[in-house]
């Protein structure tokens, strides 16, 4: 009888050890972690980290990618050079600095490391990455032109294969670096 009852005690020991071994060893799925339901950005209005104040759906009619981060979140430490990276190749960048307690320490990160952002909005209390429905910093998200939250990436963007997944689901939503339109125009042949 002991035996029998070592055997069934076995059984879902073993099952939990052959899924946890199959996760830990299944292929990345990428793409998938970068999907999420889409909705409005949140109607809050932030402060900007140098003054003023901003409405995130006021930047309806382009694209932009909203990345939360913090001083104090290592994993944003690494994603900051890729996200320079990104901001060089014209890509338009909001950053919110997320349950940060003292914003002297972001400004030194993006004067020392380089500053990716467009703007910068302050979510102190983190009620915007509350209302947004983040888990963790980092994370970004793509809004489209229409102020809608198209994509989330709910990790750094650590390599260049998953920056260039957000470039191209940024230019595909209508994002074109600066100059875009200007060298389209010069290559355009003239009209008969």
């Amino acid at each position: 009888m002991k035996r029998w009852a070592a055997i069934v005690a076995l059984v879902p020991f073993s099952a939990l050890l052959v899924v946890s071994i199959w996760l830990l060893t299944r292929p990345d799925p990428g793409p998938a972690s970068f999907a999420s339901p889409m909705r409005p950005v949140p109607e809050t209005e932030m402060q900007l980290l140098d003054g003023g104040s901003l409405k995130l759906p006021d930047l309806k009619g382009r694209p932009y990618i909203v990345n939360i981060w913090a001083s104090w979140c290592a994993p944003c430490r690494i994603e900051h050079p890729v996200l320079v990276q990104m901001a060089g190749q014209g890509v338009e960048i909001i950053g919110v600095l997320y349950g940060d307690p003292d914003p002297t320490k972001a400004r030194k990160i993006l004067a020392d490391e380089g500053n990716p952002f467009r703007q910068i909005v302050i979510d102190p209390t983190r009620d915007f990455g509350l209302e947004v429905g983040i888990s963790g910093v980092p994370e970004s998200f793509l809004v489209n032109s229409d102020g809608i939250i198209v994509k989330t990436l709910r990790a750094p963007i650590a390599d260049a294969k998953t920056a260039q997944t957000f470039i191209d689901a940024w230019k595909a939503e209508g994002g074109k670096p600066p100059g875009a339109a200007a060298q389209a125009t010069e290559q355009a042949p003239a009209a008969p």
